[in-house]
């Protein structure tokens, strides 16, 4: 693997935001012409307007006016920020699953959800249960629920006998018939492999995160730099500039990946989406996640479904 570099994030920031906006309304309000069911279209945009929240929310912590004017800026919260990425490549599980199967997947992704609730519910009333204020409170979430559940054009028996929605690391732990992975798997095993399972392990505060890094630096030295010798401390505070430009270019890329499997299944008319998903892949191809992942997958994907010109 190539060493970490720094690449320009003017020249994607805001095309690939504005890009994303383009489809949480297509997907909303178009998505529904290609047969999926009302619920996908749903879904799929909610997770894109979490998606986008979060990518804007690690642009706004790392704005450089931020980071030279703010005296309540500090660096740990910058690095504490970047296990969101793990959050981006959780959506884009969710999505591409259901991209998989949308009359079959995506009201599973719901129904699953609904189950979810009535069994948190559940555990809480079996806790709580007997006081007039969790009574209350229960009962009026049921009532929501089952409102939810019935808009959605579902049965209780739906939802009871409704297999629980596998987390991305039990989805890439299934084996089919012949006791292989599929394509869909091998694609996103790419996200457990070199720097991308750090954001896993930073969400679960594991050793290997802390001890993990990039370039010549532990990510832990980010929070104990106080503790670290005096002549060390400059090189920690100058290492952010990399730090940042490598998980800003990660979390743009999975936020791209997730555009562009939309726009290959729907294909959208109008808003120039095409061009504009080739203009965000541009200044993202020279960081080597996104090389490997544009290489394995996007290339192609891109010119079967007429993103990529011929």
């Amino acid at each position: 693997m190539s060493q970490p570099i720094r690449i320009d994030a003017h020249s994607f920031q805001e095309p690939l935001a504005f890009l994303c906006q383009t489809m949480v309304e297509k997907v909303f309000r178009e998505g529904a012409q290609t047969g999926w069911p009302a619920c996908v279209s749903e879904d799929i945009a909610m997770m894109l307007r979490y998606s986008l929240n979060v990518y804007r929310l690690l642009f706004y912590l790392n704005a450089d006016t931020r980071r030279t004017e703010d005296l309540d800026w500090h660096v740990p919260y910058g690095v504490t920020a970047m296990s969101l990425v793990r959050s981006l490549i959780d959506c884009l599980y969710n999505v591409t699953s259901i991209l998989q199967d949308p009359p079959e997947r995506g009201p599973a992704y719901r129904k699953s959800g609904i189950q979810r609730i009535l069994k948190d519910l559940d555990e809480d009333e079996k806790r709580y249960g007997g006081q007039a204020n969790w009574d209350s409170y229960i009962a009026e979430r049921r009532d929501l629920t089952d409102r939810l559940m019935r808009m959605s054009g579902f049965t209780a028996n739906q939802i009871k006998d409704q297999k629980p929605w596998p987390t991305l690391g039990r989805y890439l732990e299934q084996k089919g018939p012949g006791a292989t992975s599929t394509s869909h798997q091998h694609f996103l095993r790419t996200f457990t492999y070199l720097g991308w399972r750090q954001y896993s392990a930073l969400s679960h505060g594991a050793y290997e995160a802390f001890a993990g890094t990039l370039g010549s630096l532990p990510v832990g030295s980010y929070y104990i730099n106080d503790f670290l010798p005096h002549d060390t401390r400059p090189k920690v505070a100058n290492s952010y500039e990399l730090f940042v430009s490598a998980h800003l270019g990660r979390a743009a890329t999975v936020l791209l990946c997730m555009i562009t499997e939309l726009q290959a299944y729907c294909r959208f008319d109008g808003a120039n989406i095409n061009e504009r998903i080739r203009k965000v892949w541009e200044p993202l191809l020279p960081l080597f996640e996104a090389k490997e992942l544009y290489d394995g997958r996007y290339a192609k994907l891109m010119a079967e479904r007429g993103i990529e010109k011929r």
